[in-house]
C-alpha cells in the first residue's frame, strides 16, 4: 500500500511513527519545520527539549546524549547554524566510535533545513552538506521526494551513525510513501531517458525532473537520477546506474569547488573514459538577501536546460 504525500506530511508520519516505536528518541528543538510542535508536545510532551539560543550548547547535549544511550533527533532548522555547533558535531560525534576502539557509538540525528530561501541574506542561506560530506563518520543524507525522506528518517533513527539530514527549505512536492518504509537506497531514477542523463539531489533533482519535461517536449529524452546518500559517497553506485550514458550533466545547489556533484563527475569520468560529462553548480559568492539576486546565483531549470543541450551538442 502506498500513500500521496506532501514532504510535510511525509517528515510529520515518519517521525511520528518511529518515536511510538522507539522511547529512546527523544526530540531537541521542536519539529524540524516548525508547523507540528503542538502535535508533538501533545504525543511526546516528555521526550521533547526546547532549547536557548545555543547552538554549541544543545548540540553538545545532544551528542553526550547519544553516547549515554538515547537516539537525539536535533531541528537546527536553519542549516548555518550548525556551525555553531560543529565541534560536538564534527569533533566528537564523528570520531567516537574510531577513537573508543568502537565502545562508544553518537546515533545522533541532525536535521538542517538548508539552500537558498530567496531572501534570508548570506546568514541564512548555506549548503553545508559540502563540509560534511568530507567528514569521515558522518552519514550524510539528503532527500529529494517525500519516499527518500521516510527512508532517510527511518535509517537515520534505527543506524548506528551519527546522521545528518539536510532538507531544502523550497522543495515542495508529492510523491508516493510506501505502508512499510523502504531501504534507502544510494541512488533512484525518478525519470528514464535515453539520450542524456542528470545526476542531482534534494532541490536541484526537481528542478532537473522539471528540464527534462521541458525537453521532452522537444524530442529529447532525459534520465534523471537522485542521489539522496551524499556520505558515504555513492560515486561507485553513480558509475554503476548510470556508466552506459555517454553524457551525464551533474547539479548541485553547493559551490563547484568541493561539492558532492563534482567528485562524482570526477569519478565518473576517471571510471568511464571517453563520457561527456558536465557540472552545474551555484556561483562562488555570499547568498544574496534580494531574492532576485539568489535566483541568479543558484542553478535553475533553464540553466540545466541549456547545459544539457551543450552536452548533447558536443556529442556531434
Amino acid at each position: 500500500m502506498t500513500l500521496l504525500l506532501s514532504m510535510e506530511e511525509a517528515r510529520r508520519r515518519a517521525m511520528f511513527r518511529e518515536m511510538e516505536s522507539n522511547s529512546s528518541i527523544i526530540l531537541i528543538g521542536g519539529d524540524p519545520s516548525r508547523r507540528a510542535s503542538i502535535e508533538y508536545k501533545t504525543r511526546f510532551s516528555d521526550r521533547m527539549l526546547e532549547p536557548p539560543l545555543s547552538e554549541f550548547a544543545y548540540a553538545s547535549v545532544a551528542v553526550g546524549a547519544a553516547m549515554g544511550g538515547l537516539r537525539p533527533f536535533v531541528s537546527v532548522h536553519t542549516s548555518s547554524f550548525i556551525f555553531y555547533g560543529w565541534p560536538a558535531l564534527v569533533v566528537e560525534a564523528a570520531n567516537v566510535r574510531y577513537a573508543s576502539n568502537g565502545a562508544i557509538t553518537a546515533p545522533v540525528v541532525f536535521s538542517l533545513i538548508a539552500g537558498t530561501r530567496r531572501g534570508g541574506g548570506p546568514q541564512h542561506q548555506h549548503t553545508p552538506q559540502s563540509m560534511l560530506q568530507n567528514i569521515p563518520g558522518l552519514r550524510i543524507l539528503a532527500p529529494s521526494t517525500p519516499g527518500e525522506l521516510d527512508s532517510a528518517i527511518h535509517a537515520a533513527l534505527n543506524g548506528s551513525d551519527p546522521t545528518v539530514i539536510v532538507e531544502h527549505t523550497l522543495l515542495e512536492t508529492d510523491g508516493e510513501v510506501t505502508e512499510v518504509p523502504l531501504l534507502l537506497a544510494q541512488v533512484n531514477e525518478l525519470r528514464r531517458g535515453k539520450d542524456v542523463a542528470v545526476v542531482a539531489y534534494s532541490y536541484m533533482a526537481k528542478l532537473a525532473t522539471d528540464a527534462a519535461a521541458l525537453l521532452e517536449e522537444e524530442g529529447i529524452s532525459v534520465g534523471v537520477f537522485s542521489v539522496p546518500v551524499l556520505a558515504p559517497s555513492p560515486a561507485g553506485e553513480i558509475v554503476e546506474k548510470l556508466g552506459h550514458y555517454n553524457s551525464v550533466l551533474f547539479v548541485d545547489e553547493s559551490i563547484a569547488a568541493g561539492s558532492p556533484a563534482s567528485c562524482w563527475m570526477a569519478n565518473f569520468a576517471q571510471e568511464i573514459p571517453g563520457a561527456k560529462v558536465a557540472l552545474v553548480c551555484s556561483k562562488p559568492v555570499p547568498m544574496p538577501a534580494a531574492a532576485h539576486l539568489c535566483d541568479a546565483v543558484i542553478p535553475s531549470t533553464s540553466d540545466i536546460v541549456q547545459s544539457l543541450r551543450l552536452l548533447l551538442s558536443s556529442e556531434r
